[in-house]
């Protein structure tokens, strides 16, 4: 009896250890299947950009016009008439031979965003320079890569250039030129420069392939202008010499007029000292959209010539 008991457990054992072996045998060839959770992909962190100032495009305010007083009050009418209601805008006119004409309006009192027109105030610079002797003819600057502006071949990396070839490339259009002779001037030497001017609010921000290159007025410019004009800062050689410079420039506030012009003009601003049948004035605007510049010069000059 115990023996037939010895039997079966032993039996049952044996079974119990073929199953056991079977069953590790399968689960060691068996393929292990690991299921995670779905996660949503890490979005890739957006490069920090550096601060812009805002492009306006839109008014600033949309029926408030502040006309200086003192101002010519028929001309400003004409003034508000062609910049119009949907316009963020400040306009200046100065005449030359008399001070007791001139506007000065604007729905805007802020400083603005400026481009090409900064390019008076490095040529004031320039000239600054040159009347204290530290800069002359013979004067070179090497093009450094930190000058150079994508697509632009006119300029060689490492070359040297005259300062009078930089100046007469930078007035046609050659970014590289201009950030070149930016930085032989400096800065802070022509923010200077523009302050000496009487452009208390005119400052160069960046290089010239920039946007924005710097900060002004209408205003500023009105008496950067005039004080180009009276020989202040500048002698009257050196101002003779960056009115030469400026004069021939393409520029909407004067595409229209028949006198003869000094001046420079982007998408948002233009500026010109204009001479024209024994008169002489100057004129500049900042406008977000330089559509009615054309009509405003005219408008200008014909008021000028009645008056």
């Amino acid at each position: 009896m115990k023996n037939k008991i010895f039997i079966r457990s032993l039996f049952v054992t044996i079974l119990a250890f073929v199953l056991y072996t079977s069953n590790m045998h399968r689960v060691e060839n068996s393929e292990l299947k690991v299921v995670e959770p779905k996660t949503s992909q890490k979005q890739k962190k957006a490069p920090i950009k550096e601060p812009q100032a805002p492009k306006i495009t839109s008014t600033e305010y949309a029926t408030n016009v502040t006309v200086e007083k003192g101002s010519q009050k028929k001309l400003a009418k004409k003034i508000q008439s062609v910049m119009g209601k949907d316009n963020t805008y400040q306009v200046a006119f100065q005449d030359l031979n008399n001070s007791s004409k001139y506007v000065r309006l604007g729905n805007s009192k802020r400083v603005q965003n400026a481009n090409g027109t900064m390019k008076l105030y490095l040529l004031l610079a320039l000239y600054k320079k040159a009347q204290s002797g530290k800069i002359g003819r013979k004067t070179a600057i090497k093009i450094k890569k930190s000058d150079l502006v994508k697509g632009e071949q006119m300029l060689q990396l490492n070359m040297a250039y005259g300062i009078a070839y930089l100046r007469q490339a930078m007035m046609r259009g050659n970014k590289t030129a201009a950030n070149a002779l930016l930085r032989k001037v400096g800065k802070k030497y022509v923010n200077q420069v523009a302050h000496e001017f009487g452009a208390d609010q005119t400052e160069i921000v960046g290089k010239f392939s920039s946007d924005p290159v710097g900060h002004t007025t209408a205003n500023d410019l009105d008496a950067t202008l005039k004080g180009l004009y009276q020989g202040r800062v500048l002698k009257r050689q050196h101002a003779y010499t960056v009115l030469g410079t400026m004069h021939g420039q393409k520029n909407k506030l004067t595409s229209k007029i028949s006198g003869t012009s000094y001046g420079i003009g982007d998408d948002n601003s233009a500026f010109a000292i204009v001479q024209n049948r024994g008169h002489s004035y100057c004129m500049s605007v900042w406008c977000n959209t330089d559509k009615n510049f054309a009509k405003l010069g005219k408008t200008i000059e014909t008021w000028v010539n009645k008056h």
